[in-house]
């Protein structure tokens, strides 16, 4: 099975054959509960790597320590734990019978390096045996390519000439510019703050910090810029008083999808005819 997975700092996305998923990354270690109250539907208690934790909105609710790990790159624990339940809750809402899955998962631009791929591709390569839920797991990841977030949007739409993407995350802004097909590193940067680290969570502060920051790579008023992730509807009034053209990415889906529906192009593109093609988000 195919499958593009976000892997974000609050939400996990997740996107198919079947549809979508998401739900929140929130992560917690395990304790004892007298009163077992439900938060939500993504509820997790899990066993991953002898680690047995909850996840989702209990672990959000139920622990002060319960959170999610941000920052400019995907390579640690978090990271494989969130892949990993991504994969039981896309099997379990559709009701999919699968044990071989060939994915796809982002890593900020700044850290897009090959050490830093090298380390999140061990994590998640091979055999997993873990255990959400009372369901016992037994799986492998047969192929695995981590796609830069934000770049990856280009497979969305495949603008041609210059076109500027802004991927706005909880933690992390991804602003890249491709050129017919590729991306022109001079002119892309990870912004190490978002949605849910600006202070007083302002929008009209994040948009203002967007701006500030891309208009110092020598992006242009008039360039075409497009917006994604979960805040880009409510976002783009603001970034348009600089960004003239900017447009939320047009998707099926909810622009908080965008980069995991990059990664599911990619990944269509890599492993449906067992090819490797060039893609530009590799």
């Amino acid at each position: 099975m195919i499958l593009g997975i976000d892997a974000g700092n609050y939400k996990a996305k997740t996107v198919g054959e079947y549809g979508v998923d998401n739900f929140h990354t929130n992560i917690c270690e395990w304790f004892k509960r007298n009163i077992k109250e439900s938060f939500g539907a993504d509820d997790m208690e899990f066993v991953i790597d002898g680690q047995r934790g909850f996840a989702g909105l209990l672990a959000k609710h139920e622990d002060e320590f319960g959170g999610s790990m941000y920052g400019d790159s995907k390579a640690h624990q978090d990271t494989k734990t969130r892949v990993l339940l991504a994969i039981y809750r896309y099997m379990n809402k559709y009701q999919i019978h699968n044990d071989r899955f060939s994915i796809v998962v982002g890593q900020p631009f700044s850290k897009h390096t090959t050490e830093e791929k090298n380390v999140i591709k061990g994590m998640l390569s091979g055999h997993h045996e873990y255990v959400v839920n009372g369901d016992h797991l037994s799986i492998s990841i047969d192929n695995i390519e981590v796609a830069t977030e934000g770049g990856s949007a280009y497979w969305i739409n495949q603008a041609k000439g210059l076109a500027r993407y802004i991927d706005i995350g909880s933690g992390t802004v991804n602003a890249i510019t491709v050129l017919n097909g590729k991306i022109i590193n001079s002119s892309s940067e990870t912004f190490n703050f978002g949605t849910e680290t600006v202070k007083n969570k302002s929008l009209a502060a994040l948009a203002n910090g967007i701006i500030r920051n891309t208009s110092q790579l020598n992006w242009k008023r008039e360039d075409a810029v497009f917006l994604g992730g979960g805040v880009a509807e409510i976002i783009k009034p603001l970034i348009c008083q600089y960004y003239m053209n900017a447009q939320v990415l047009d998707t099926s889906e909810h622009p908080m999808y965008v980069n995991a529906t990059g990664f599911y192009e990619i990944a269509k593109r890599l492993y449906s005819n067992n090819t490797t093609r060039n893609v530009v988000a590799r």
